[in-house]
């Protein structure tokens, strides 16, 4: 069975009968495309694996949007709007400062977050514990546990960019 897939709703409420919706963010590939397309080097992977982008060395070529095959980067098209007195003093220059018009983004999982140690943004804001974060490395991690007890997979997983975004549903095992 072919699945149709679209970036946009076709209908008004959500969630809608027969429709299912997958969050899309950076699957922070181990074997990025993003970051062998960037002219300028403005995008790469950090020591830790998180996929970057320097915003003051991005041209907006789009060029890391056309390499990554699930559609989770994203052209700012507008200008900053912020008022002065509502910006983050604490900014990362490669996480959650303000981004001019004309440059591509992505998630970082809050990068200037996580090097503090704590969650990103989206895992301490969901209301009922769907995301997790965490070592995939440290064996006594809960994302460490997720992954070793219930069903995941990974989108797109045929074109090996061995993505570190992973799905699961509560079934116990693998299948």
């Amino acid at each position: 069975m072919r699945v149709r897939v679209r970036g946009y709703y076709e209908h008004k409420e959500v969630p809608a009968e027969g429709k299912f919706y997958v969050p899309i963010a950076c699957q922070q590939c181990e074997d990025a495309p993003c970051t062998t397309v960037c002219p300028t080097g403005a995008t790469w992977q950090e020591s830790d694996g998180i996929i970057v982008i320097d915003y003051d060395w991005c041209i907006g070529c789009r060029y890391c949007m056309a390499a990554c095959p699930y559609g989770a980067r994203h052209f700012n098209w507008g200008e900053p709007n912020l008022p002065a007195e509502d910006v983050n003093p604490n900014m990362h220059i490669l996480g959650n400062k303000p981004r001019t018009r004309g440059v591509v983004e992505k998630c970082t999982f809050c990068i200037q977050r996580v090097r503090e140690g704590r969650m990103p943004a989206c895992h301490e804001a969901c209301p009922v514990g769907a995301r997790k974060f965490g070592n995939l490395l440290d064996p006594d991690s809960e994302i460490r546990y997720l992954l070793d007890h219930k069903r995941t997979f990974v989108l797109k997983a045929e074109l090996e960019t061995h993505p570190k975004f992973f799905y699961f549903w509560g079934t116990e095992g693998r299948s």
